[in-house]
């Protein structure tokens, strides 16, 4: 039930294993969270994600936490069912945040036109974001 509002980071979690991060949310911060490798088992679940300039970034192509029922501003899917949660998964993670992962001076490209392509390009075919990394019943409305 807490609030990150406007943090550099929202949440990093680093050697962190089997922790439930439930109710909360994350509203305009750099990177919403910061999922690293080392970081095993976790739910991240039931979360609003609100204009954070990187939802989440990780810093390995595989991921062994899981994401469940999160609110996603960014999400553009659709509910064809009404249950509330998006008939299509979503992936948080994306190109451009694996990028500025592994090289931090890339953010000065960040809204430019260029990451707006490499994203799509993402969107259309995922090959390099992490698999594993993804929400498969977002949630439609804030859960808050």
């Amino acid at each position: 039930g807490n609030q990150f509002h406007r943090n550099t980071v929202g949440i990093h979690i680093e050697g962190s294993n089997r922790v439930l991060i439930e109710h909360n949310e994350l509203r305009s911060n750099g990177w919403g969270i910061r999922l690293m490798a080392s970081s095993i088992d976790n739910m991240i679940a039931r979360n609003d994600f609100i204009g954070n300039s990187i939802a989440v970034t990780t810093n390995s192509r595989s991921s062994f936490s899981t994401f469940n029922e999160n609110y996603w501003s960014e999400y553009s899917g659709y509910d064809l069912d009404n249950d509330g949660y998006g008939d299509v998964p979503f992936r948080p993670v994306g190109i451009f945040s694996l990028v500025v992962e592994r090289n931090p001076p890339a953010l000065v490209l960040m809204r430019s036109l260029l990451v707006d392509v490499l994203d799509m390009a993402e969107r259309l075919i995922p090959t390099l974001t992490p698999e594993t990394l993804v929400d498969k019943r977002p949630a439609m409305e804030p859960i808050s």
